[in-house]
């Protein structure tokens, strides 16, 4: 049977997720640029508490994709360009919500958001995310309900598409296998590398276009950045090594 478009068009985005932000990307940072580093709605008191949270919630974000990865096995949740299930995740954080993994990234996207302050760039990136991953979860869901029939139905009864539920919705569901640090700092180097990056370099364009150059908080942002580059190269090597 023909796909309907959008889940046609969901299968599209879904493979070139990594590529398709890109564009807006681009377009958010014009925009910025042209902003000059104006405070945005608020003031500069505003600006500066938006930044901390900002930066709280990219933490929080990527606390949660550490974990969500660190608890499925490979061949689901993954970041391959095709959709893949050798299994219906049930457990750890699946049991709570349908898309852990995507409620990661909305914290980091609205972290960053955040840290830019500026109510065009809350438009249209806001709008991008629930826009794109309206169409690829849709073309998720109806990949799983192909693969896994009614017991993917009964899990979507019992389960929400983006508010957690209070309690697992299966017993022993956190009891069920165990967390693999290794597959999480494997999987996660690189957003977490790309998100620190994109932090570092808002808040860097913020305080020169403000103030100038200002050597304590350009070397405070340097020596994050530097730290983070460390850990970067230093997981990259390891994963090298747990292939030999």
């Amino acid at each position: 049977m023909t796909p309907s478009p959008t889940l046609s068009l969901g299968r599209v985005l879904f493979k070139f997720r990594s590529i398709t932000p890109l564009p807006v990307v681009a377009l958010l940072l014009w925009l910025l640029w042209r902003s000059r580093g104006a405070a945005g709605p608020g003031g500069p008191l505003v600006d500066e508490l938006l930044e901390v949270t900002g930066a709280g919630l990219c933490v929080l974000g990527e606390s949660l994709r550490l974990y969500v990865t660190g608890w499925v096995p490979d061949g689901t949740s993954g970041q391959n360009d095709r959709l893949e299930a050798v299994v219906l995740n049930t457990r750890g954080p699946y049991a709570f919500v349908r898309n852990p993994l995507y409620l990661g990234n909305l914290a980091l996207v609205l972290g960053l958001l955040l840290v830019a302050h500026d109510p065009l760039v809350y438009a249209l990136g806001l709008g991008f995310f629930f826009g794109e991953y309206f169409f690829i979860i849709r073309a998720e869901e109806d990949f799983l309900r192909g693969r896994f029939a009614h017991a993917f139905d009964d899990y979507c009864a019992k389960v929400p598409r983006w508010i957690p539920r209070r309690s697992p919705a299966f017993p022993g569901a956190l009891r069920a296998g165990s967390f693999d640090w290794r597959r999480a700092l494997k999987k996660e180097h690189n957003p977490t590398m790309a998100w620190i990056t994109g932090l570092v370099a808002l808040l860097a364009w913020e305080s020169w276009a403000r103030h100038g150059v200002q050597p304590a908080t350009l070397g405070v942002l340097a020596t994050l950045e530097l730290g983070a580059l460390m850990a970067f190269l230093g997981i990259k090597s390891w994963k090298h090594g747990w292939r030999t």
